[in-house]
């Protein structure tokens, strides 16, 4: 039956209706209203509760896991030092076009690349991982060497040189080069005191004179590496005992074993270890 057509009789109906029923009528419809309307809106204020109440829930998780992920970030913050594998860096200084100094046909060059890969071989020897910057004769800027030690993040930079003042060649002897550290990477050890520690083992070793520790903080390679790094001056070319000395090998082979002892030595201080499966670590 169609809806308008049951209205219309519906309404009819209610019109012949007397007046008392059309009251009651009217007084059942009313109520019936009320009912429903309150429980409607009863029905409303549950669904809304429970909406507000899910996502002030859903807030507190959102928080919670905030605050979990700022916990872990500071944990892992105070976990303190990282332990990592001991690299050494070998320098062996000039190369290529670059003699540095010389004396005939001895070339500077040629002295710190035999010294270097001497101690590098000593080094390795006792299970520590050593980076040369180079193992030819080829020139390497100094920017790159340093970049290369910091990318490594090494623990060490050793640079191997020999020296040369032609205007008094009578000066002689040892030194060892480095720059002051003004926020050094190791409580323990920077560039003085691995330079201190270098500059008594090669003197003692080679038996040359002492010409101490120098700061040299202009020098690139001091300058620009994060790790404790030295410059060791073996001798003097221009001077003609400390020549007839470098020209020996067993002479340049005292001298590697020196600056190796002074890795050990440095390392030692410094904390590092061998772990379970024989690797040099250290705590950084």
């Amino acid at each position: 039956m169609d809806l308008k057509i049951f209205l219309n009789r519906l309404h009819a109906r209610y019109l012949k209706l007397s007046g008392a029923k059309k009251t009651i009528i009217f007084i059942l419809v009313f109520t019936l209203g009320f009912v429903l309307g309150s429980a409607f809106r009863s029905n409303k204020d549950t669904i809304e509760s429970k909406s507000n109440a899910f996502q002030e829930n859903k807030d507190k998780n959102s928080l919670a896991e905030k605050n979990h992920g700022n916990s872990e970030s500071k944990e892992e913050t105070e976990k303190g030092p990282v332990e990592r594998e001991v690299i050494v860096v070998i320098d062996s200084g000039h190369g290529g076009e670059d003699f540095g100094t010389y004396y005939g046909n001895i070339l500077e060059k040629d002295l710190n690349l035999d010294i270097s890969l001497r101690m590098g071989s000593i080094v390795e020897e006792a299970g520590i991982k050593v980076v040369y910057t180079r193992t030819e004769d080829k020139d390497v800027g100094l920017e790159e060497r340093a970049f290369m030690a910091n990318d490594l993040d090494a623990a060490l930079f050793i640079s191997v040189h020999n020296n040369s003042m032609p205007d008094n060649p009578n000066y002689k002897g040892t030194e060892t080069l480095y720059c002051p550290s003004q926020n050094p990477v190791y409580d323990n050890m920077d560039g003085k005191k691995l330079a201190a520690i270098v500059q008594r083992n090669l003197v003692s070793t080679l038996s040359t004179i002492d010409n101490g520790i120098i700061e040299r903080p202009n020098l690139v390679v001091l300058r620009k590496t994060k790790m404790p790094a030295v410059i060791a001056e073996i001798a003097y070319l221009s001077n003609a005992q400390d020549r007839e000395l470098l020209k020996q090998e067993e002479f340049r082979q005292k001298a590697a074993h020196a600056l190796a002892d002074s890795v050990f030595e440095a390392l030692e201080v410094m904390g590092a270890e061998k772990d379970e499966e024989g690797v040099w670590k250290i705590k950084k």
